[in-house]
């Protein structure tokens, strides 16, 4: 099957936006910190969200027919998962390439724990997903945690804390717009129980921890959360595949204040 769709919409679809947020996430907090911040610390963070979603991605559609698949992403994914795997795999040698010739033992170490989190939420998601998981909040720790996880230093910790709260309150409202896809994948998670209301309690529980953050970070995040919260308000005018995109577009905004 032939997946065809607006070029604005691939980096969503074939899943390098996630990897290009963690990448500027990380090059934000390691800014801010004044944090060293090698290429090769870079590449490993980028390829291994790539990676993971990716697989994650693969598992999601290895046994189902590609009618039950209502988005995009799902339907390239299993059009082409044998072209994938492959790609995934060279993917894989060449993210531990650069890890075990650019990484410190230091990094190499809270990589590989980062590693072993990402691969207990992909068996957990893929083995109770059906009955329920609480992927979103699994997604947005383990975010989090790969944008500090190579830095020498560790961030202010409220502004750690704020950016999870901003990947949870993401992927809360992914789950929200694409209910339609997770009864087709046979999915339960955290957005099939937190209401709008307690959702938009989240985001202005975000904003409160706003103006204990440095300036220039607490800028990011507001201008973060202020994209975020006007496409949510809004996203009954978006179909699905552009909401998704633009949303995750949207966490980029934090950049604006550190390039200006």
């Amino acid at each position: 099957m032939q997946v065809r769709s607006k070029f604005w919409l691939w980096p969503n679809i074939v899943g390098i936006d996630a990897a290009l947020i963690a990448v500027a996430w990380q090059w934000i907090f390691a800014t801010n910190s004044q944090a060293p911040l090698t290429l090769s610390a870079q590449l490993v963070l980028g390829f291994s969200v790539w990676l993971s979603y990716m697989a994650d991605r693969l598992y999601d559609v290895r046994r189902r027919p590609i009618e039950q698949l209502l988005s995009l992403r799902h339907r390239f994914v299993k059009s082409y998962r044998k072209q994938l795997w492959c790609i995934w795999f060279v993917a894989l040698g060449l993210n531990i390439s650069i890890a075990l010739l650019g990484l410190t033992v230091e990094q190499l170490r809270n990589g590989s724990i980062l590693l072993a989190a990402c691969l207990l939420y992909t068996f957990l998601n893929q083995a109770y997903s059906k009955y329920f998981f609480p992927k979103e909040l699994f997604v947005a720790l383990i975010f989090t945690a790969g944008a500090v996880v190579f830095l020498e230093s560790l961030p202010n910790h409220l502004a750690v804390c704020c950016f999870a709260m901003i990947g949870f309150i993401n992927c809360l409202i992914i789950g929200h717009k694409e209910q339609a896809v997770d009864r087709a994948l046979r999915v339960e998670s955290l957005s099939s129980v937190i209401s709008t209301k307690a959702l938009w309690g989240l985001i202005i529980g975000a904003c409160l921890i706003l103006p204990f953050i440095g300036t220039i970070m607490a800028l990011s995040f507001s201008l973060t959360l202020l994209a975020t919260s006007l496409l949510y308000r809004f996203r009954r005018l978006l179909t699905s595949e552009v909401f998704r995109t633009a949303l995750d577009a949207s966490m980029l905004f934090g950049l604006l204040p550190w390039i200006f």
